[in-house]
């Protein structure tokens, strides 16, 4: 059901919200990937992208029309916003300001890579998002896996950080709900998201892996894990 409705926006809000020095950079397939999304009038402005209006959790069974959706914070598969999974480290400083960048580190099976905390310059009181970097084939890193914390991040159906699990099991078609690198969470492996539920909200010594119907409908969504 995600799936479907991404599908159906992606031809709608066609062509790049990347900088015009990213589009023009030459190098890999990786370099000149599609970028996300833009207006259904094709609109390049980045002052008609409506920056900075916070996404609304919805209600089970109701949805976000695609021309209210602020592109800046859309969440698709493999992608948040400006962010694609895979791009270069050289792509992600083009299209995030420095400003908004805090090198830090995480562990990987007992590696420390770098990652990156990336605020919101219009809103920096909001949650960072952490950005996780692994090494490239040709040499310098690349985007591994973006985690989710900032609630103006949202699916086109109106979903995001601080949702209710029913909506997102509702509309997204969620099944298993096991442990992820980032938490205990809802996964749609069709398109390699992850949904992390708030741990106070689950059932007592719950299983490693359980079926979506038994978390409670009122559980909070606390981050988003896009990963590849």
């Amino acid at each position: 059901m995600m799936l479907n409705r991404f599908a159906s926006l992606v031809p709608a809000l066609a062509a790049a919200l990347l900088t015009t020095a990213l589009a023009t950079s030459c190098g890999s397939p990786s370099d000149s990937g599609t970028p996300p999304f833009l207006p259904a009038d094709g609109a390049t402005d980045p002052a008609a992208l409506k920056p900075g209006a916070p996404g609304v959790a919805q209600e089970p069974g109701t949805s976000t029309p695609a021309d209210n959706i602020d592109l800046q914070y859309l969440i698709s598969p493999g992608r948040a916003g400006v962010l694609r999974l895979g791009m270069r480290e050289t792509q992600l400083k083009k299209v995030v300001p420095a400003e908004q960048l805090r090198p830090t580190t995480y562990s990987d099976n007992g590696r420390q890579l770098p990652a990156y905390e990336m605020r919101d310059a219009k809103r920096p009181d909001a949650p960072a998002n952490i950005l996780h970097m692994i090494p490239d084939s040709a040499g310098g890193y690349r985007l591994r896996r973006i985690r989710i914390y900032d609630p103006q991040y949202r699916t086109a159906e109106g979903i995001g950080v601080g949702s209710p699990f029913g909506a997102a099991r509702q509309n997204l078609g969620l099944t298993k709900v096991r442990n992820t690198p980032a938490g205990f969470a809802a996964v749609s492996g069709e398109v390699k998201t992850a949904w992390v539920i708030d741990p106070n909200s689950l059932p007592d010594k719950h299983p490693e892996e359980m079926s979506s119907t038994d978390i409670p409908p009122a559980a909070r969504i606390t981050g988003v894990l896009l990963y590849q």
